[in-house]
């Protein structure tokens, strides 16, 4: 991939919600693009936390994943203009951002210094991933046995290929659909469903093995 997808028209047909007094994020787009600079401000209160979080998945160093972080939004400002409403504003975001994780990946040598348990982006009341997906345990866990869920998922999400683990935390965190995830990441559908289903194995295992133990 290159530095092209800042600029590329994905179709996205599905439509934008929109709320009252909210403007979609493609308006504010357009506002910025117009010159509307507290538009940027609004999309970087959006989305600022969500791209940091979506950039460690691919990095596992918290600094590098601020700092991608902020050049993708430094080229959302700069290329506001080449932005095209055809092109759902979140596929263009995480496909610039992708990009820029892929090019940092090829330098090498990265520290991991972040864990995935931290509460943000689209979560409205700050649910945390790991306990969505210990929730998914076909029995209920208390308050104890969800304490030590979350440290063993936790780990296990570090451990998880690096395609399943971006992935994983694009569905799980993100809460973004399968199609933008294909447009985002250059692959099929086919082959996200794929690496969400291992991924959920693989974390369904860790939690048996949790309750196996009791």
């Amino acid at each position: 991939m290159s530095e092209s997808a800042e600029s590329v028209k994905v179709e996205v047909p599905r439509a934008v919600e929109k709320s009252p007094g909210r403007p979609t994020d493609e308006a504010l787009m357009q506002e910025l693009a117009q010159g509307g600079h507290h538009a940027f401000e609004e999309l970087l209160t959006r989305y600022e936390t969500p791209v940091i979080t979506f950039c460690y998945a691919f990095l596992r160093n918290r600094e590098a994943a601020e700092d991608i972080a902020q050049e993708t939004f430094m080229r959302v400002f700069r290329n506001a203009k080449r932005y095209l409403p055809v092109a759902k504003f979140t596929t263009w975001l995480y496909k610039i951002a992708a990009n820029l994780c892929i090019n940092e990946l090829k330098k090498g040598k990265l520290r991991n210094t972040l864990s995935l348990d931290e509460p943000a982006g689209s979560d409205p009341d700050g649910s945390r991933i790991v306990d969505r997906i210990a929730s998914d345990s076909s029995s209920p866990l208390n308050d104890m046995e969800r304490a030590e869920a979350q440290d063993l998922i936790g780990k296990a999400i570090e451990h998880l290929p690096p395609d399943q683990r971006t992935t994983l935390v694009m569905v799980e965190y993100h809460e973004m659909q399968y199609q933008d995830i294909a447009e985002i990441l250059e692959v099929s559908v086919s082959a996200i469903k794929m690496r969400v289903k291992r991924a959920r194995e693989t974390l369904r295992e860790t939690l048996k093995m949790l309750q196996g133990g009791k």
